[in-house]
């Protein structure tokens, strides 16, 4: 994933919206159903330096929270 497929990655957005953008499917870090709500949480190997990743939370298939590590 590269910092401006990153950035294009928006609140809300489903996970077929995003794997849309970045051009490839993450790799399924954690999965929970609890109290009637679905979260995953994926991971993406980044483009920059070693080590440079993304991750994604989706709710119920949206997106709810993304977090990153030396994106380029």
């Amino acid at each position: 994933m590269s910092a401006a497929e990153f950035a294009s990655l928006r609140s809300g957005m489903s996970y077929s919206e995003a794997v849309a953008i970045i051009g490839g499917p993450g790799e399924l870090m954690s999965e929970s159903d609890i109290a009637g709500y679905n979260t995953r949480m994926y991971q993406w190997d980044g483009e920059g330096g070693f080590g440079a990743n993304a991750n994604a939370m989706f709710q119920n298939d949206e997106l709810v929270n993304k977090a990153q590590f030396g994106l380029e």
